[in-house]
């Protein structure tokens, strides 16, 4: 598992954890050989950094971004209402909702990422796939691209320790509009991009240092996060639209229940087959002046609703 915490209006890093740590010291001078063999052998890659190296879909944490293109594409308003009919029958693989049967109904967007309707945007991606009235994988990809690179999706985080590249979906537009196709995301990531959501579009460039000194503890050297983009052509509807689907999901969540700060945030479920589905919270608080965000994600977790109820303990 792994979680990082970034203080929204700086960038600067609280905290970037990976779980299971290991000892150190036991590999520093003499290395403890029967030690360092069991870590090398540990099914949980101890020593693989989940934070930063562990690629994953997003699930449907993504979906922020969809609605962003989606809003500011003009493919949809704050108001507009999709009915959420369950089975998507516009393209060739028809998928369905994630609780079909029975059936969302009528959503806006807010509503739609409350009880994260696969539907809906399902429906705003297919649109933005439209080149006129014939639908183009390409035209959609290049769109979701588009708003994903603007929030800092398509370039490693700039941090000082190894970290893997992310990927944006290259195909089937209407599965990547809610986080699956071929999207490969570290936590890290996920961080950037939720931090943006939170500060309505300014995206940080990371670091972990802080300062370099010599010896004598004289200051060579000082480290601070840069702003990487601001995403200025996003309408304040629009992150208000955003925000406040945000904030209803948390506020329906039975993890954040009796939380002591009003908090806002998007589960997600990378959905991978047999094995346990990857679980995914991204969040922030306070809902009206964030100041941490938070991106969790449990390998294996199942459920969204654990990396949930982690980041709610966290924040807490």
């Amino acid at each position: 598992a792994s979680c990082v915490i970034t203080d929204v209006n700086t960038g600067e890093l609280k905290a970037l954890v990976s779980y299971p740590g290991y000892d150190n010291n036991r590999l520093a001078n003499s290395v403890d050989a029967d030690y360092f063999s069991k870590l090398i052998h540990d099914k949980a890659r101890s020593m693989y950094n989940h934070a930063t190296q562990v690629l994953t879909a997003p699930g449907s944490t993504f979906k922020m971004v969809t609605a962003t293109a989606g809003l500011t594409e003009g493919i949809i308003t704050p108001s507009t209402k999709i009915n959420g009919a369950g089975k998507f029958e516009l393209v060739d693989n028809e998928p369905n909702c994630w609780i079909s049967p029975p059936r969302h109904g009528l959503l806006d967007v807010s509503n739609a990422i409350r009880v994260s309707c696969n539907y809906f945007f399902y429906q705003v991606g297919y649109d933005m796939s439209l080149v006129g009235n014939t639908y183009s994988d390409p035209a959609g990809i290049r769109k979701i691209t588009s708003y994903a690179q603007a929030f800092g999706l398509g370039d490693t985080t700039g941090i000082e320790i190894p970290e893997n590249s992310p990927q944006i979906a290259d195909a089937f537009p209407v599965m990547a509009s809610i986080g699956q196709s071929n999207h490969n995301y570290a936590t890290v990531h996920l961080a950037r991009y939720v931090t943006a959501v939170a500060n309505k579009g300014t995206v940080y460039n990371y670091t972990l240092l802080k300062q370099l000194t010599d010896k004598e503890g004289n200051v060579i050297e000082t480290y601070q996060p840069s702003v990487k983009n601001t995403m200025d052509n996003i309408a304040d509807s629009t992150w208000t639209a955003i925000h406040n689907g945000n904030r209803m999901v948390v506020a329906n969540s039975d993890e954040f229940r009796d939380f002591p700060i009003v908090a806002a945030g998007k589960t997600g479920t990378a959905e991978i087959g047999a094995i346990g589905n990857h679980a995914l919270f991204v969040g922030y608080a306070p809902f009206k002046n964030p100041e941490m965000s938070i991106a969790t994600r449990i390998e294996y977790g199942y459920t969204s609703h654990n990396a949930a109820d982690v980041s709610a303990r966290i924040l807490k």
